[in-house]
């Protein structure tokens, strides 16, 4: 709970198969009165899977709730009492095929803050090999892609990936990795960022 302020009441107002919709009264740190309403979730996992070419992997599917196929990086939600760890490694297996011999955290982030108390762990997973998935019939449209590291930071600028978690674990890896060689596309060049010499 932040400091200085307290819930006055808490009422579950819906609890459904993987979500649960929750209505708070909170008394502020001013004595003023707030009412939120939030949803309640598992937390997710984002993995990007890096290969020694530079490339990382990509599932493209059908997303009935946005109502468009979108492509992300291979993740989902963390069964009850499953540690995201333990979590990421068997979501990049079973939708991608993949297993890693190094995984690490990129970040931890709120998913929607203001309306979602759920959190997505983001990792980097690198030492690749890559078998057979195991997808459940919700993702028996899914597809694979590997896309080179540096063109999938570019889809994050250019509206090809929109979903948050794939956007922020695509961006850090290109942050911290050296797999990719060249300027950053978010990196305007000199000549863009040169003004006009007004001396007289």
């Amino acid at each position: 709970m932040i400091d200085g302020w307290s819930t006055v009441s808490s009422t579950v107002e819906y609890t459904g198969v993987r979500v649960l919709v929750r209505r708070d009264a909170v008394r502020r740190t001013d004595q003023s009165l707030g009412t939120y309403e939030y949803t309640e979730s598992v937390d997710g996992v984002r993995v990007v899977a890096l290969d020694d070419r530079g490339r990382i992997a990509l599932v493209e599917e059908n997303v009935y709730v946005c109502g468009q196929r979108l492509l992300m990086c291979p993740g989902g939600g963390c069964e009850p009492g499953e540690d995201p760890l333990a979590a990421a490694r068997r979501e990049l297996a079973e939708e991608a095929g993949i297993r890693a011999a190094q995984v690490e955290l990129l970040t931890m982030m709120w998913r929607m803050p203001a309306g979602a108390r759920t959190r997505e762990h983001l990792y980097l997973a690198r030492s690749l090999s890559v078998g057979e998935h195991h997808r459940d019939a919700s993702e028996a449209d899914m597809e694979l892609r590997w896309v080179a590291l540096e063109q999938a930071v570019a889809m994050c600028g250019d509206g090809r990936i929109t979903e948050a978690g794939t956007l922020a674990a695509v961006l850090l890896t290109a942050q911290r990795t050296t797999a990719w060689s060249g300027r950053p596309p978010w990196v305007p060049t000199v000549a863009r960022c040169r003004t006009r010499d007004r001396r007289p």
